[in-house]
């Protein structure tokens, strides 16, 4: 399933890859977000051909982080388009395989890591990225948000009054939530990237565990950010 995020936006949801969204931006970026879960990188490609766009049109892959959900289907990915690879310097180690992805600090977390080990979460094609970006690189149209935590090379993208924010929150009706503690590395960390983000401006968030919320979202994410400082750790 693919669909635009409101008019005339380029902006484009599929999904169709698994647990977390992938999405695609138009012209003049032509840039996938995100590669979703291994074995789905036909419905990538069959959802981008509904709207008119070969493999070979697809210039960039930018991930928001190493996870097996957002990097599951990037080497076929990679292999149909030839884009280039994304990511920010410190993931990058971690999609190449270059470092052994590590479990999240709390006992919960590590007892989580293993479980989806068991499902090959650990185990998934490692790629080479072509390019490691940093905070505030510009990619096309698109403003680099490091925002450590959930992973350490986590990040978010800006495009004028859109933020892709990966997992760094979930994007709730009616409020935001953090993304549960189970999954991230450093939930104090976390937290900061929220704020961080609170400070920003934009309309739309583009999370890749909620559908897009394109209503006043950076109000929601201020009064997630306002609240942290009570949530228990």
């Amino acid at each position: 399933m693919i669909y635009q995020v409101g008019e005339k936006s380029g902006i484009y949801c599929i999904e169709s890859a698994g647990q977390a969204r992938v999405y695609f931006v138009g012209a003049p970026d032509y840039a996938l977000i995100d590669a979703g879960m291994p074995g789905k990188a036909d419905k990538v490609i069959t959802a981008l051909a509904q709207i008119g766009v070969q493999p070979l049109q697809v210039k960039r892959i930018i991930l928001t982080h190493h996870h097996w959900d957002h990097v599951g289907g990037l080497w076929e990915l990679k292999k149909r388009t030839g884009a280039e690879v994304i990511a920010h310097s410190r993931d990058a180690d971690y999609v190449s395989g270059k470092r052994q992805r590590r479990a999240p600090r709390r006992l919960s977390g590590r007892m989580m890591f293993t479980v989806v080990g068991l499902v090959g979460a650990h185990n998934v094609a490692t790629v080479e990225v072509d390019r490691r970006v940093n905070d505030g690189d510009q990619i096309g149209s698109f403003t680099v948000v490091h925002t450590p935590g959930h992973t350490p090379g986590h990040i978010c993208l800006q495009r004028g009054d859109c933020l892709f924010s990966g997992d760094l929150l979930l994007a709730t009706s009616p409020a935001f939530r953090e993304t549960p503690h189970i999954f991230t590395a450093d939930v104090p960390t976390a937290r900061e990237s929220i704020r961080k983000v609170a400070k920003l401006e934009f309309q739309t968030i583009l999370s890749s565990h909620n559908p897009p919320y394109v209503f006043r979202a950076a109000e929601r994410v201020r009064a997630l950010a306002s609240k942290l400082g009570t949530i228990p750790e």
